[in-house]
């Protein structure tokens, strides 16, 4: 079950509550190659590990993330 979300989306957002809440998200993984989308450690992996991990900046993904959700609201 994923848990509440809060926005800003932070560094230590669990991916799978993130992707499951905010679907939205899924397309800024794939634009940069990370394909957390379905991996088995998502439900325990967060956006900071994943960046670590894939060598994506941080900082700017996260802005980019509440970004989109933040534009996906206002629809």
């Amino acid at each position: 079950m994923a848990a509440a979300l809060t926005t800003p989306i932070g560094a230590e957002t669990i991916l799978d509550d993130l992707m499951a809440t905010h679907k939205v998200t899924i397309p800024l993984f794939i634009q940069r190659k990370m394909m957390c989308i379905g991996c088995p450690i998502a439900h325990i992996h967060d956006v900071r590990q994943a960046c670590v991990e894939h060598g994506v900046p941080l900082s700017p993904f996260l802005a980019d993330l509440n970004r989109v959700i933040e534009r996906d609201g206002q629809k």
